[in-house]
């Protein structure tokens, strides 16, 4: 696997195949919370048919999952101009990427009959090893240690999150999850499991042992979840393709504090590592991008 590095030529391929829609205007919450109007504080260009994205780097970069049956790659982009860096081509069973603290890149593969997560450099995007997984792979979250990953995989009957640790590429334990989990987030100390599932119910469940400590609604048609970096707030982006919205929720007291607007066709939120910047991704066949809002 090699990385594209030709930024002109980058770019030129990335201008053909998107553009850059104007943010919705929110939607609805079937809780109490207040709604807030909200404007990006800044727009990026990503693929169109992007999939999922890492939290932006350090050195200010950032990779985009993207692409359709045929073909999929991993895109390197400037987090502050959205230029494009480089790209490799990756299984077109990807599915979700993540990237630690330390810069290792998770690639959640997942087919009709099997799953893995791919570790990857951060600096060049090469595999470092694949790790078999249970089942097909739908999400991946990277730890606050930086070397663990939590990989949502699940078939028709059930699912569990995989804890695999990234130094030596093992799997450290599985923990089951309800049925219709589509997102996790493990807390800080990383010692229970934030669990969203499609019905907008959240499950905290403790990593040891697996019994669910708590459970509280964020509302309807949950999609994706993230968790601020002191642990004191849960994003979940709901209500996909209609009345998209994030809902902003106090972990203390699990109940939704006020409800944010999200674009039309995002996939999936997530939070910055200081905890100010809050990432909407944005993919449809025509068109990605990715928008930052100060939260």
């Amino acid at each position: 696997m090699t990385t594209t590095t030709c930024r002109a030529a980058a770019l030129g391929l990335l201008a053909a195949v998107m553009a850059l829609p104007a943010c919705s205007g929110g939607g609805t919450s079937s809780h109490a919370a207040r709604g807030v109007a909200m404007r990006p504080v800044s727009l990026l260009a990503a693929p169109k048919d992007a999939l999922a994205a890492t939290v932006p780097q350090p050195n200010g970069t950032m990779w985009v999952l993207a692409g359709g049956r045929a073909s999929r790659g991993l895109f390197e982009l400037n987090a502050m101009t959205g230029h494009v860096l480089g790209s490799v081509s990756v299984s077109n069973a990807a599915r979700s990427v993540a990237q630690s603290q330390s810069g290792i890149i998770g690639l959640a593969l997942g087919t009709d009959r099997s799953g893995a997560l791919a570790l990857l450099d951060g600096r060049t995007a090469g595999t470092i090893r694949t790790v078999p997984l249970p089942a097909p792979a739908r999400d991946v979250v990277a730890g606050s240690d930086g070397t663990t990953f939590y990989v949502l995989t699940g078939w028709a009957t059930a699912s569990s999150v995989a804890i695999v640790d990234s130094r030596d590429g093992r799997v450290r334990g599985t923990i089951p999850v309800p049925q219709g989990a589509v997102s996790v987030a493990p807390d800080v100390q990383q010692t229970s499991l934030y669990v969203l599932q499609s019905n907008g119910h959240v499950s905290q469940i403790a990593i040891a042992g697996g019994k669910v400590m708590a459970n509280f609604a964020v509302g309807n048609s949950g999609q994706s979840l993230t968790l601020s970096p002191d642990g004191g707030t849960l994003y979940a982006l709901k209500d996909i393709n209609t009345a998209a919205n994030v809902a902003v929720v106090n972990v203390a007291r699990e109940s939704v504090r006020r409800v944010l607007p999200a674009p039309s066709h995002c996939l999936e939120v997530l939070v910055s590592a200081g905890g100010g910047r809050l990432y909407d991704v944005v993919g449809t066949a025509k068109y990605g991008n990715i928008q930052e809002f100060a939260v």
